[in-house]
């Protein structure tokens, strides 16, 4: 199996996204394990003294990962992506159910939106 290792710095300086393909009996799926680029409590904008890029990471991550192909996606945080909406304990086998770019998008809008509200400094 080949990874791509996506860097996508901001939430911390070595933040990370991962990009690969796995085969089930039906097709190949383009999976993304993204690192949403949530904002910590501590993060001051534009910079800080041990991350004093950590603005321009920020923005670099929002246009990285507006760009992405993937079928699926999947975070670290079982939240950002509704795990516990798309499968229950029990539920058969649907690789579909993660199938879902709007979530995506959606969720990385509303990321922006707080990014642009603390670097205006609201």
């Amino acid at each position: 199996m080949q990874i791509v290792v996506l860097h996508h710095p901001g939430h911390t300086k070595g933040a990370c996204s991962f990009l690969f393909n796995v085969k089930d009996s039906i097709r190949t799926y383009r999976v993304l394990v993204a690192n949403m680029p949530t904002i910590l409590d501590q993060t001051k904008f534009p910079g800080m003294p041990t991350y004093p890029d950590v603005g321009k990471d920020y923005a670099y991550t929002f246009g990285a990962m507006r760009n992405i192909q993937f079928d699926i996606w999947v975070a670290s945080h079982a939240s950002q992506f509704g795990l516990h909406k798309k499968r229950k304990p029990g539920d058969a086998y649907n690789p579909t159910a993660f199938i879902d770019q709007k979530g995506y998008d959606t969720l990385l809008d509303e990321l922006k939106q707080a990014y642009l509200k603390k670097i205006a400094g609201n």
